[in-house]
């Protein structure tokens, strides 16, 4: 198999291209295991819909972009928000780092594990 490495990615025309930096798809219900993934080394469960994503290789920078959505969980009828924990106050800062990211999912105060947790950063 052939590495190729490039400083900067561009279409023919010459539009920059921003490709995950690291990605997982995780069951996040009993014993958290990881699906899928691109740079994560593993995941580390923290309580009731709280997870530590941690990077194979420290990004370069913790100013990135963070995507995170799941697609099902334990409670039906119930509109579950999937976040960066602590988002909502400054100490959300410190849980985005160069070698891991906390996330989190709850409704209000009431946190709930999920069978598919998306993460994708974008630096």
């Amino acid at each position: 198999m052939s590495t190729i490495k490039v400083d900067n990615l561009q279409t023919t025309g010459g539009a920059s291209l921003y490709p995950a930096r690291a990605w997982v798809n995780f069951n996040g219900i009993g014993t958290v295991s990881i699906r899928n993934d691109g740079n994560v080394s593993s995941i580390t469960d923290i309580g009731t819909g709280r997870f530590n994503v941690n990077f194979s290789t420290s990004l370069t920078s913790a100013d990135y972009a963070l995507s995170y959505d799941i697609n099902s969980y334990q409670t039906n009828n119930v509109s579950v928000n999937s976040t960066l924990e602590g988002s909502s106050n400054a100490s959300a800062i410190s849980l985005m780092t160069t070698s891991q990211v906390r996330v989190n999912q709850g409704v209000g105060t009431a946190n709930f594990d999920s069978t598919r947790n998306l993460v994708s950063i974008v630096l």
